[in-house]
């Protein structure tokens, strides 16, 4: 089950905007500053990169333009041209460059751009390297080595360091995001997906049907008789029963199917690429490994509704038709083996 990234996703789209707000107030600290000590090159790069970033504002707003790249096009700017302009203007190694370059990085560790991240990363550590080896080949050897050796370490160091720390303790936040999102799309009991995560799956069933034509089934159940169970036997009984009917659907479908609690004693299953014989098998598998289960001092039955999607113009008329279905189903009920009740 692996469709459960679009509320993470959600999640994520809240770190671009941050990471855009804070490069506009850094640029107006920066023309600010810049305007005050006379560095008026520097001061219109700033301008440049917080002029860019009000213009992506509305093409965000408007959808003509992602957060994503909103946000990496002033990164850009301040890695590739603010600071080499910045290295030669405060004598490069031992001026302020080498700590913009960390914060820089550190904004770029701290967005989620994926591979491009990955990719920026090395690319700004080359143009580091190209700078630090350009500015020891020029630099006047008359001053103290060894002084400025003991900066390079140190600045290689911290870089490291700080880049190391807050790769990991990012990876940690988005695993526990990602667990924190599996477990809210998932039954607590039962340890099924639950109905927030349908209309995720839907989504990726409907994209099949409609591109490539791959049909899929989705298939309603519930338990026959379950307030009779829970007032005869007690709810610990029902619950037990739930586990059982989720035990079984679990084994009776295959890796690319998806099970459902889709609230109470109803489940809910979509079926991938399947027709009506393979639905109806599955059904049938279901119901006589139910009859089979031992452990109860009655039988478990259910009733079932199915729907292809190929039957419906959507997929929620194919749901509604798979519950109308099912409560069609279940006037039957009453001849099924219900011993014990």
């Amino acid at each position: 089950m692996q469709h459960q990234q679009n509320d993470f996703a959600i999640m994520q789209m809240s770190i671009p905007v941050k990471m855009l707000i804070a490069c506009c107030l850094s640029c107006i600290t920066g023309i600010i500053l810049m305007a005050a000590t006379s560095y008026y090159f520097l001061m219109a790069v700033f301008i440049g990169i917080l002029v860019i970033s009000l213009i992506d504002v509305p093409l965000v707003l408007s959808k003509r333009m992602s957060i994503e790249t909103a946000s990496l096009i002033p990164m850009l700017i301040l890695c590739f041209v603010y600071t080499p302009i910045s290295w030669y203007t405060f004598d490069g190694l031992l001026g302020c460059t080498p700590f913009l370059s960390i914060l820089f990085s550190t904004m770029i560790v701290l967005t989620y751009y994926k591979k491009r991240q990955a990719i920026l990363l090395y690319l700004y550590a080359a143009l580091l390297l190209g700078l630090t080896i350009h500015w020891f080949i020029t630099w006047p050897w008359q001053r103290d080595s060894i002084h400025v050796v003991n900066i390079l370490i140190a600045y290689i160091i911290t870089l490291t360091v700080i880049l190391a720390i807050l790769d990991n303790v990012k990876r940690k936040n988005i695993e526990i995001n990602q667990n924190i999102t599996d477990l809210s799309l998932h039954d607590g009991l039962t340890e099924l997906l639950n109905r927030r995560a349908v209309e995720n799956v839907l989504q990726d069933k409907e994209l099949d049907f409609s591109t490539v034509g791959t049909n899929y089934a989705v298939m309603m159940m519930d338990v026959d008789r379950f307030k009779d169970i829970n007032d005869s036997f007690g709810h610990h009984i029902g619950d037990s029963v739930l586990k059982t009917l989720a035990q079984c659907i679990q084994r009776m479908i295959r890796t690319q199917d998806y099970a459902f609690r889709y609230g109470g004693d109803e489940f809910l299953l979509v079926l991938s690429n399947v027709d009506e014989m393979v639905t109806s098998q599955i059904r049938e598998r279901i119901r006589s490994t139910l009859l089979n289960v031992q452990g109860f001092t009655f039988s478990i039955t259910i009733s079932v509704g199915c729907s292809l999607r190929s039957e419906c113009t959507n997929a929620a008329e194919a749901l509604m038709l798979a519950d109308k279905r099912m409560y069609q189903d279940k006037e039957g009920s009453r001849e099924r083996p219900s011993s014990g009740l």
